[in-house]
């Protein structure tokens, strides 16, 4: 064999792979490029939209930003948004919590006096089925007009109606409501 019959059989094939992973890269690059802003445009829509619909009766928000936010005493559930209605009517908090499946992002909605208007989970990965019967709506409405929980775990609320076998799910949201409430009071109240 010679040279160049080397360089045809064991490089070229190298030579067009590494061109196409180079083409391939460009166009991903080219494609995050134009799609991210989109994404991230869209995510914010959405984020809105959930805000006002937890709050309806503020008019817009803003960002709140602390130097350190609540969390539960174990660690597994903090605050970490806070978005204030313009006109005072309140709070919508984003709480990251850990339930089975990993985290469980969730807003919780507090009214002026601090009552919790609504509790949406956004994003998780529970099992369907017994793990997510926790952020059913219905559910979920049992923590409104709540201005306290006499404790962080969901199964030792004495008027609260907790689904067994998704203790975990559970608890995680209740954790989450839990943080949201002492970050009100840390905040004063909505003024």
């Amino acid at each position: 064999m010679t040279k160049n019959d080397n360089f045809k059989e064991y490089g070229m094939p190298v030579v067009v792979l590494v061109a196409i992973c180079f083409v391939t890269t460009l166009l991903l690059a080219l494609t995050n490029s134009v799609s991210a802003p989109i994404i991230i445009k869209n995510a914010e829509i959405t984020a809105t939209a959930n805000r006002k619909e937890l709050l309806p009766e503020a008019d817009d928000f803003t960002k709140v930003d602390l130097d350190s936010y609540a969390s539960s005493s174990d660690g597994k559930a903090s605050v970490t948004e806070i978005y204030k209605a313009n006109n005072d009517a309140g709070y919508v908090m984003t709480c990251t919590t850990k339930s089975f499946g990993g985290d469980l992002t969730m807003m919780v909605g507090l009214d002026a006096s601090g009552a919790v208007t609504g509790v949406k989970v956004t994003d998780h990965a529970d099992t369907p089925g017994v793990g997510t019967k926790d952020q059913d709506p219905e559910y979920l409405a049992q923590y409104n007009t709540r201005t306290s929980l006499s404790s962080e775990d969901v199964k030792k609320e004495s008027d609260f109606s907790f689904i067994t076998g998704a203790s975990v799910s559970g608890t995680a949201i209740h954790k989450g409501v839990y943080a949201a409430l002492a970050q009100y009071a840390e905040l004063g109240g909505a003024k």
